[in-house]
């Protein structure tokens, strides 16, 4: 019987034996450790390209963004991002006019707006340092009393609320001092005094309400010192009433109604708000049911 083109008679399939299927499985697994083989060098092939794009990309970005020797045109290149309020590009260009002609005509006007780029994004503590740089290495810049101004206001906005740590309000009371004293004819003086105000009126405020605390708590002498502290050191602030009212509440307490009597004495009741007067009536209403107590 003649075979047809491309049939295998069914009397020449193969019976594989056990070691067909070893030889079988031991060339598979070749071929198979082969492909990972090429695999893995085709990925380090293909790594090493990506790595080559990648340095390729890098050395492009690298490339000098600033000219050393057009300093003049960089300064005015950081003015220009800025006033887009393109602050991190403003900041790179000022830093490095700064660190590349420390000692040039535009350093100090560079220090200066390197530290405004800071103080508009609200960054005031970077930007009190950098205000800083300017004042101790450049003292003899025309802009010696903006930077002044800028260091003070920036611990002004750093003053917190009056229930908080006070730390950064003492500081800011100090730096709008200082301004005032140095530069009493500069332009700022008159909101570094308002600056003033405010700031003395929150440490008072944060002083009495210590005091009303040690009151509510009954600790008289505790009571009485941050109320002295107030009377001593911020008399010209709203609270000098409240004061008053609150150490002779204090004395009452105390027992020391002639006292108490003296300190309400001093108090107009006609300036007084609202809120005031009630506490001045609870306090002489207080005094009051002390003096008809029996005497030993």
């Amino acid at each position: 019987m003649q075979e047809k083109i491309g049939m295998r008679p069914f009397s020449r399939i193969h019976t594989w034996t056990d070691a067909d299927y070893k030889s079988w499985l031991l060339s598979e697994m070749k071929l198979s450790q082969k492909g990972i083989l090429i695999m893995q060098k085709w990925v380090r092939f293909g790594g090493i390209w990506l790595l080559m794009i990648m340095l390729w990309q890098g050395c492009a970005a690298s490339k000098p963004q600033h000219d050393v020797k057009n300093i003049a045109g960089e300064y005015q290149k950081g003015l220009d991002f800025m006033a887009k309020k393109n602050w991190i590009k403003s900041e790179e260009t000022f830093t490095f006019i700064v660190y590349n002609d420390p000692a040039g005509e535009y350093a100090d006007d560079a220090q200066y707006s390197l530290a405004e780029t800071w103080y508009f994004r609200e960054e005031y503590l970077i930007a009190i340092d950098e205000y800083d740089r300017l004042i101790q290495r450049m003292p003899n810049s025309p802009l010696i009393p903006q930077a002044s101004w800028r260091k003070a206001e920036c611990y002004y906005l750093l003053s917190p609320d009056y229930r908080l740590d006070q730390t950064l309000s003492e500081r800011a009371l100090k730096e709008l001092q200082n301004f005032v004293d140095i530069f009493p004819q500069d332009e700022n003086r008159i909101q570094a005094a308002k600056y003033i105000v405010e700031i003395r009126s929150k440490l008072a405020h944060k002083l009495y309400g210590s005091g009303v605390l040690y009151l509510k708590l009954r600790e008289w002498d505790s009571a009485k010192l941050y109320f002295d502290v107030v009377l001593e050191n911020y008399y010209d602030t709203e609270y000098l009433e409240n004061a008053l009212m609150g150490k002779a509440e204090a004395l009452v307490g105390e027992n020391k109604a002639d006292e108490a009597e003296s300190l309400l004495a001093q108090i107009n009741p006609g300036e007084l708000d609202n809120d005031q007067k009630k506490q001045l009536a609870r306090v002489n209403a207080e005094l009051t049911k002390l003096r008809k107590q029996p005497t030993d």
